[in-house]
């Protein structure tokens, strides 16, 4: 297969700089601060740079081929920018074969240009103006400040001058001095004016104004634009008579969506840059088959496989059936074999990236059963299987006409058909010895066997196990009842089914609804326990996510299987998990290191034990033995190298049985008497995780007890007790301080002296409740003054508890309020009640209300609760 370079030739015209040419910048820039001579070549650059001068071909030469003939250019790939610029240039790469794969064309509209280029013109010209207005500005300035000064100084000359001669010739004057003076300063203002004439202002120069600046420069725009089309059209021509080519992109859109048309338009030849020049011929199957009879054609490593479908992550081998649809297709001198249109495309496209995946792994065929409520959707999900992968279809009734079509002269179709003529349901052990059959007779097909609708009670289990007929994975789907009935209406009024009135009836569905939901729960059970095979999947979405639902778990588990049976041939170690290997299979293939994890026993020197998770998930077979893991980590680094955690090399091997720690419930610990636990019953982890301190002696609890070299040791919670049991020997020799804390034995209220007790418990309490209801003298309505007191001492006390939380207390405050309001009913009525009766209307506010409620309180008692 040859090695193709890869190279794009992007003619972004005129409106974009070539980076192509960055390096001649840098030269010319170079060349222009050093005045040096220049030689032909440097000066060719130059004039390209400078006057857009043609190359010629010597400099190209030097240039030019690298991109098709170094490294990494050569195998990666180049992208050229705005190259070919001429017409003289594309020539030059044809002549010397330099041919790029393809060449894009942005096209860009006038107005797209103007909008991109325009507005930074303008704002360039708008600052330019505004510089020059400034610079005239603090010019102006600068003279008026420079004239000023020279006044001022010239100014104190003649001053000075004038001071000089009052002072010669003052004895020698004899007009008035006031008037001598005035005429002076007159005379030296005069001087001044005369010296420093005002300058005239320069007329301003005729400035350009914005309208003319935007429409000379859409002229500029527009002319350039046209030459530059014009170019790069005869260079469209003369790439496209070479035959390279031409992809024309709308540059006019932003440009996000400018790389992505890029991107789609050059998508396939990138990523298929492998089969740029393989051919592949799609033909039909019986033109293949006759090629593969003949050999004219060979059959591809893969076989029956196809590819694509491979590449995605499908395991399960389709097969080939009358019927079925298969596109065939020949490469080179293989035929290969495709389930879908789509998947025969996509290979032609690309045939070197499906050829070099890895070859498909061993064909397992898998036992699967579907069990679930009537129209749940098993049997669609079973035909979906048989129809799609080639799975064997069978169901009890479709075992038995088996055995009746197929094996009348049999005993077991004979007492089947006696059953059947007499009108009776054929015997779950005639069932199951007909499906066994079934299977054997079928026992050559290649995908595997999908049983629809079976087991449904604990009898099909233990018949199906004592025939060694073991689902690899059974698939219970779950629905409401409410929606098994919608269901079987929806199918009574479908026109595209047949009608079964008697087993689609209301009665009929709640019969079977109901003995499967009897048996369904046992049969669960049974098989999470032993087999771990059991997956529970919400029948009440569509037909499409419960089908890919089962296909996804089908694929993980026909997998794990054929990595399982891969490693094993090789001699490593493998996962058992999906293998349905029952508890006492396990353990009576357990190796050396049991129950617990080799790697972490190896590594951190901990006995992990992984019996408490009855998954499998974490465990691995090497050389017949089984091993279990504590984590997903654990497990990898026992898959890497098994040889280290079990054999010679381990570290810290597995110490015998008499000394490995057991864990110990509160009936077995009492059972041991008269053995004490040691440390007095203190929790040793507690004790040395806290350094060993008077405040880390805590007392055990007698449910978290493990026994250990014939000692009892009791823990303060369960993970004091997981830590004791990975690590026995870090805290099982401890000894206790000489102080230890005072025993707490609970002691009975009549042991305490009552005075005593009183004083330091409830004595203040009592005080200020006494003072209370000493102070508001409560009656409540229709009881003595006596009850009254004892209950607002008691609610008192309820209130005020400070041993009660926040929320109790707030409780008995509100009940104290309310109790004291009812109190105060009584003083309330007497005194509005005294005189003649008064009419309603005439009652103070409030009053019926409180009347009301004084009268309900008859015969009632407030409570505590």
């Amino acid at each position: 297969m040859c090695q193709v370079d890869m190279c794009f030739l992007v003619l972004f015209g005129w409106l974009v700089d070539s980076d192509f040419w960055g390096f001649f910048s840098f030269l010319v820039d170079f060349l222009y601060l050093k005045e040096v001579k220049l030689t032909d070549e440097e000066e060719a650059i130059k004039a390209n740079l400078v006057d857009n001068t043609e190359l010629p071909p010597g400099v190209l030469d030097k240039i030019v081929p690298g991109w098709w003939k170094e490294e990494p250019f050569r195998s990666t790939g180049f992208i050229l920018d705005g190259f070919p610029r001429t017409v003289d240039e594309a020539r030059y790469l044809s002549d010397r074969g330099l041919c790029p794969d393809v060449a894009v064309y942005i096209e860009v509209e006038e107005d797209d240009i103007l909008v991109r280029l325009l507005p930074p013109r303008l704002k360039k010209w708008k600052d330019r103006r505004r510089r020059k207005k400034e610079y005239k500005k603090k010019l102006k300035e600068l003279k008026a400040k420079s004239r000023n000064e020279k006044i001022a100084r010239r100014r104190e000359e003649l001053l000075a001058e004038q001071q000089k001669k009052k002072q010669e010739a003052l004895a020698n004057k004899d007009n008035d001095e006031a008037t001598e003076e005035d005429e002076e300063d007159e005379d030296i203002e005069a001087i001044l004016a005369e010296e420093f004439l005002e300058e005239e202002e320069e007329e301003p120069e005729e400035e350009e104004n914005e309208e003319d600046a935007v429409e000379r420069m859409e002229n500029e725009i527009s002319g350039k634009f046209e030459s530059e089309v014009e170019r790069l059209q005869v260079v469209q021509e003369e790439l496209e008579r070479f035959l390279i080519p031409l992809v024309e992109i709308n540059g006019g859109r932003k440009p996000r969506v400018v790389c992505y048309q890029i991107y789609s338009k050059l998508k396939s030849l990138v990523e298929n840059r492998r089969s740029i020049f393989e051919k592949c011929y799609p033909i039909s199957l019986p033109l293949a088959q006759k090629m593969l009879v003949f050999s004219y054609k060979l059959l591809s490593s893969f076989g029956q496989w196809d590819p694509v479908k491979l590449s995605q992550g499908d395991v399960i081998k389709p097969q080939q059936r009358q019927g079925s649809a298969v596109f065939p297709v020949i490469h080179r001198q293989y035929v290969y074999f495709f389930s879908s249109k789509e998947n025969k495309e996509t290979f032609m496209t690309n045939p070197i990236k499906y050829i070099c995946q890895p070859k498909p792994k061993l064909s397992v065929p898998v036992k699967i059963a579907i069990v679930g409520l009537p129209k749940s959707g098993k049997t669609t999900v079973a035909q979906r299987l048989a129809s799609v992968y080639g799975f064997l279809h069978l169901s009890l009734g479709d075992a038995i006409q088996f055995v009746i079509n197929n094996r009348p002269e049999s005993q077991l179709a004979l007492k089947v058909q006696s059953h059947l003529l007499q009108g009776l349901t054929v015997p779950d052990e005639l069932a199951i010895q007909a499906l066994d059959v079934a299977l054997l007779n079928h026992v050559d097909n290649a995908t595997g066997v999908v049983i629809d609708g079976y087991p449904l009670t604990r009898n099909h289990v233990n018949l199906l196990k004592s025939t060694r007929i073991i689902p690899v994975k059974i698939f219970e789907l779950d629905m409401d009842t409410k929606e098994v009935f919608r269901r079987a209406l929806l199918d009574k009024e479908s026109t595209n089914r047949p009608s079964y009135p008697e087993h689609d009836s209301p009665q009929i569905l709640a019969i079977k609804n109901s003995c499967y939901k009897q048996h369904i729960d046992d049969i669960r059970t049974y098989y999470m326990k032993e087999h771990q095979n059991w997956c529970v999947i919400d029948a009440n979405h569509s037909k499409w996510k419960v089908w890919n639902t089962i296909l996804q778990e089908v694929q993980a588990v026909v997998k794990k299987i054929q990595i399982y049976l891969e490693r094993r041939k090789e001699g490593k170690a493998a996962s058992i998990a999906g293998l349905c290997i029952t508890p006492k299979e396990l353990q009576n293939q357990l190796g050396e290191c049991g129950q617990y994890c080799p790697v972490s026993l190896a590594e951190k020197g901990e006995l992990i034990d992984c019996s408490v998770n009855p998954s499998l998930e974490f465990a691995a077979e090497f050389q017949g033995r089984y091993y279990r893991m504590a984590s997903q980590e654990e497990l990898e680094k026992f898959l890497s190298r098994p040889e280290v955690y079990v054999s010679s090399l381990a570290s810290h091997p597995l110490p015998p049985p008499h000394m490995l720690p057991k864990k110990l419930t509160a009936t077995a610990v009492n059972a041991l008497f008269p053995v004490k636990a040691e440390m007095q019953g203190y929790c040793p982890v507690t004790y040395l995780d806290g350094k060993q301190r008077y405040e880390a002696l805590v007392p055990g609890n007698i449910e978290y007890a493990a026994k250990y070299q014939e000692k009892v040791y009791i823990f303060e919670s369960e993970e004091k007790l997981q830590k004791f049991m990975r690590l026995p020997e870090k805290y099982w020799n401890l000894k206790l301080p000489h102080k230890l804390p005072p025993k707490k034995e609970p002691m009975l209220l009549t042991t305490l002296p009552l005075p005593g007790y009183l004083e330091q418990g409830v004595a203040t309490s009592l005080i200020k409740a006494l003072h209370e209801v000493g102070s508001l003298k409560p009656k409540f309505p229709f009881l003595s003054v006596k009850e009254t007191a004892l209950l607002f001492v008691s609610f008192h006390l309820k209130a005020h508890n400070p041993r009660s939380s926040e929320p109790v207390r707030q409780m008995y405050r509100k009940k104290l309020l309310q109790f004291v309001e009812h109190c105060q009913l009584i003083p309330y009525l007497g005194t509005v009640m005294k005189g003649p009766y008064k009419e309603p209307r005439d009652r103070p506010l409030g009053f019926d209300d409180r009347l009301q409620t004084f009268l309900s309180l008859k015969g009632t008692r407030p409570t505590f609760v």
